[in-house]
């Protein structure tokens, strides 16, 4: 930081000069220090489309919101994205997508574009799209504008079509 070629041998006891020395060696030094900072990167275009892009992967690869085996949640949910149900949740729910996993049990009103049922659902749902699997068990009402039953799924109440 300091240049080491030039050295200043002042007498302490002459202040006059002793303090134009020190302003001469600030002054030396505070021009070293501006050689020496880098300059000031500006982003580019490509930085900038990386960001973009990044943005764009993170929004739309999101990973779902887990209920786990054990957890209960009783209330009101509202959430963009995906929730996986592996407890139970008991409420009004509106989300993007919701999966009932096998072990999983959701009572109450859903309403969501995409309804993947394996395990137990009682209640009313509306939604956009319905997939049922053989070890599914569903008790209310839903409604739907597209369907998938497996052989083996359990259906007690209605389902109907909305165009």
């Amino acid at each position: 930081m300091f240049n080491k070629s030039k050295t200043n041998n002042v007498n302490l006891s002459q202040t006059n000069a002793s303090a134009v020395d020190d302003e001469q060696i600030e002054s030396e030094v505070d021009e070293t220090v501006s050689e020496q900072q880098p300059a000031v990167a500006t982003p580019t275009p490509t930085s900038n489309q990386r960001t973009s892009m990044m943005d764009m992967i993170s929004t739309t690869a999101t990973k779902p919101s887990i209920l786990s085996e054990g957890f209960s949640f009783r209330g009101e949910i509202a959430a963009k994205g995906a929730i996986h149900v592996e407890g139970a949740l008991n409420g009004q729910i509106q989300v993007d997508e919701l999966t009932i996993g096998a072990r999983g049990q959701v009572e109450g009103v859903v309403t969501c574009s995409s309804l993947h049922i394996k395990g137990k659902f009682s209640g009313t749902a509306t939604c956009n799209e319905l997939i049922v699997t053989s070890s599914a068990s569903v008790d209310g009402h839903v409604v739907y504008q597209t369907l998938s039953v497996q052989k083996g799924a359990s259906i007690k109440g209605e389902l109907l079509l909305v165009k």
